[in-house]
């Protein structure tokens, strides 16, 4: 998403949810315009999962070294993959 502010224009509070990580980048065009992009980089998402399932999880992120996240988006990711391939 990018918004451009000019000379004259408004610029309005924006609110983002507090689970949505961003980077904004602003560039200066000259002495009244600013280039404003943000870039949406991760979305928290809550996940309810059974007992046992979390267990596992848990037991494979510490055994590898990594952290839960990274062992629900690996596996998100590959389940989601394979599907396309059908």
């Amino acid at each position: 998403m990018e918004i451009r502010v000019e000379k004259g224009g408004r610029i309005f509070e924006v609110r983002k949810p507090r689970t949505e990580t961003s980077k904004v980048m602003i560039r200066k065009v000259d002495d009244v315009t600013y280039e404003i992009e943000v870039r949406k980089l991760i979305r928290v998402v809550s996940v309810r999962l059974p007992y046992q399932l979390y267990e596992y999880a848990d037991k494979y992120a510490r055994d590898h070294k990594i952290t839960i996240s990274d062992v629900i988006r690996e596996a998100l990711s590959e389940y989601l993959s394979k599907g396309e391939e059908e």
